[in-house]
């Protein structure tokens, strides 16, 4: 069998293909598929179409079936099995030596063996009798007679003989005491192709069917490629045909940029997925199979992230630093002294007014009023009566009268209010030098539209947010159609497969490019955000000081609700009663008054809130206690006079 012509299954070919003789190029003359279409499974390849280049680079042997040619029952042998196989005699007789030799070879892959002639073998004036034993070495070729290296024993003398092909006789197979491993049976083409015995098996004749798992390479396959031996495929080797054959291998984005190729370079995309979910762009909808590219050169993109409304509507950008636009910074708006501790832990200076009054319901800080100026000096703790230590901010407020100095306050967290940032400022600024005045993110407008651009969408908006600064790699390419207007490629948002062609690059003299804005759909918005770093937030907002206390006074003084911090009302004490003397009715005011509820709230000092019900409030059929009222205490008091 001539493996190098003959179509034969592929668990045949690749049986009887030594390890050493590998890589091989084999072509597939009649494919298997599965019935669902499935490609790969479980990292194996499982369906192969005729006219399919493999490339077998590597084998590793699976399992190892014996068949018992007498009654073709099968076992399975370990890899380890230390039994001895001898050849069974091939018991044929040829006419020429070269047929025998070809009867008992793989091919080109042959191994010593031992024949005989039934009839004498006369080589010039040597006599070779029948039925002596003759070795086979291998073979040679002179003066273009094919010959075999041969060698006898005759009284105990070894002769060495050449023996052409063409010798006529009766020859045959005699047999040899000679054993083999395992191992060894297995990576001979010679062995594999006859009957063995093996007094470890049995008495019978036994033929091995190994299964291998082959490493492969095919074309538009990145990895390699792993193919069971077993499948039903029938092919033909080429290696001899085709020689070395460069097998495409496609390159994903990020390996493309890491890849050592020189640039520029005309490539193809071979495979693609959808790449509209994240740029608003016709171009990278036109980036699918089949579309030929120029990369020019691989870089690194430095944009910034922002966002604005319009109509309510979020729309979200790219803003690339080429941008030639100018901005002018916007006043923040702060809606609590929180959110301006915040900026003033992160080191930031502000100026700000206040725009709407700030009643503080604590004693120890000052309340604010429409059109305080504040200068923000910086953050720290203090201790007060409702709390061991708190947070504060220390500003200073400017006084209404020019004479007087202005004043340092301690501002709590809690207070609410609005504040709205002083920009003095009203210059105009490139991207890159306002990104450098102010610490992002901060809020900007657009007042100066770019002129490379027919419309700047950013003019349109009244306040852009400008949010985190992107450094990102990316392939600076073309498509081959349009060769000079030039786009980025980013290698990390695009799963796209390409490979390089040996195409001439196009003379372009100047490239042009559009990077200026690009617009991000919402899904990839929120999908960056996630893969941002992450700032270290603040603390949460300090809860609001809130306290509810409530004292009744009436004819019937009582608790509607008893809580279980709250003390129980007691009646006040009536004064002594002194004969011939009025007691005084401020004294037994004072008295009743002194009757309040005390309830420390640790958030806050609320004023006290003084309910007084009168008697129609009451009800009058009642079991509580009756409290005489200040009315009474006076009737009484006027009678004992």
């Amino acid at each position: 069998m001539d493996l190098s012509e003959n179509v034969v299954s592929l668990q045949e070919f690749i049986a009887m293909v030594p390890s050493s003789s590998l890589p091989r190029i084999i072509k597939i003359a009649s494919g298997v598929y599965l019935q669902s279409s499935v490609y790969d499974i479980h990292g194996s390849e499982c369906c192969l179409s005729t006219g399919d280049l493999v490339k077998v680079i590597e084998k590793e042997l699976q399992t190892v079936s014996c068949v018992d040619l007498c009654t073709e029952m099968s076992r399975e042998l370990p890899h380890n099995f230390a039994g001895d196989f001898q050849i069974c005699v091939d018991k044929c007789v040829y006419d020429t030596l070269e047929k025998l030799k070809k009867a008992l070879s793989c091919g080109d892959y042959t191994i010593p063996f031992w024949f005989a002639s039934q009839a004498d073998i006369i080589i010039g004036t040597k006599v070779i009798k029948k039925n002596r034993p003759i070795q086979y070495i291998s073979s040679g070729k002179s003066k273009n007679i094919h010959y075999a290296k041969c060698r006898t024993w005759d009284d105990s003398r070894e002769l060495c003989l050449k023996l052409p092909f063409k010798t006529p006789g009766q020859f045959y197979e005699y047999e040899s005491e000679e054993t083999y491993k395992l191992g060894e049976v297995l990576e001979s083409p010679a062995l594999m192709k006859r009957n063995l015995k093996c007094s470890s098996l049995g008495k019978s004749s036994y033929r091995l069917y190994p299964v291998y798992e082959m490493k492969t390479r095919m074309q538009m396959r990145k990895d390699v490629v792993k193919i069971p031996s077993s499948l039903e495929v029938d092919m033909v080797d080429i290696t001899n045909q085709c020689g070395d054959i460069n097998f495409t291998c496609p390159l994903s984005l990020t390996e493309a940029f890491e890849h050592n190729e020189q640039f520029p370079v005309v490539a193809e995309i071979v495979e693609s997925s959808e790449c509209n979910h994240f740029l608003k762009s016709e171009i990278f909808s036109h980036l699918k199979k089949g579309q030929k590219l120029i990369l020019y050169k691989k870089t690194f993109s430095t944009k910034v992230l922002a966002s604005a409304t319009k109509s309510k509507a979020f729309r979200f950008f790219y803003i690339h630093d080429v941008y030639q636009g100018k901005f002018r910074q916007r006043p923040r708006e702060f809606p609590t002294v929180y959110d301006l501790w915040t900026k003033a832990v992160e080191g930031i200076k502000l100026n700000v007014v206040v725009t709407k009054d700030c009643e503080s319901v604590d004693n120890a800080f000052p309340s604010l009023s429409i059109g305080d100026h504040l200068k923000i000096l910086y953050p720290t703790k203090t201790s007060s009566v409702y709390s061991e230590e708190t947070d504060i901010l220390v500003c200073r407020k400017d006084s209404e009268d020019d004479e007087e100095e202005p004043e340092e306050i301690m501002l709590p967290m809690y207070l609410e209010g609005r504040f709205v940032e002083e920009v003095a400022n009203n210059a105009k600024f490139t991207l890159n030098n306002i990104i450098q005045k102010c610490k992002l993110p901060c809020e900007v407008k657009a007042v100066v539209k770019d002129p490379s651009l027919t419309t700047d969408p950013l003019t349109s908006f009244a306040s852009i947010r400008l949010e985190e600064f992107i450094e990102e790699p990316v392939l600076l390419a073309s498509f081959l159609k349009n060769p000079s207007e030039c786009f980025e490629i980013p290698i990390k948002c695009l799963d796209i497969s390409l490979m390089f062609l040996e195409e001439p690059v196009p003379d372009i003299k100047e490239l042009t490019s559009t990077l200026r804005v690009e617009e991000l759909t919402e899904w990839f918005y929120y999908d960056l955000q996630k893969q941002l770093p992450e700032n270290v937030l603040p603390p949460p907002r300090p809860p609001k000081r809130q306290v509810n206390i409530q004292v009744e006074t009436s004819h019937n003084l009582h608790l509607k609700k008893k809580e279980p911090d709250l003390m129980e009302l007691k009646p006040p004490a009536l004064p002594d009663r002194v004969p011939h003397k009025r007691c005084p009715v401020e004294a037994v005011k004072k008295n009743l008054e002194s009757c309040t509820l005390q309830n420390k709230n640790t958030y806050t000092s609320m004023p006290l809130k003084m309910s007084i019900s009168t008697d129609d409030e009451l009800e009058e059929d009642h079991d509580y206690e009756t409290i005489p009222t200040l009315e009474n205490l006076k009737s009484t008091h006027e009678i004992i006079y």
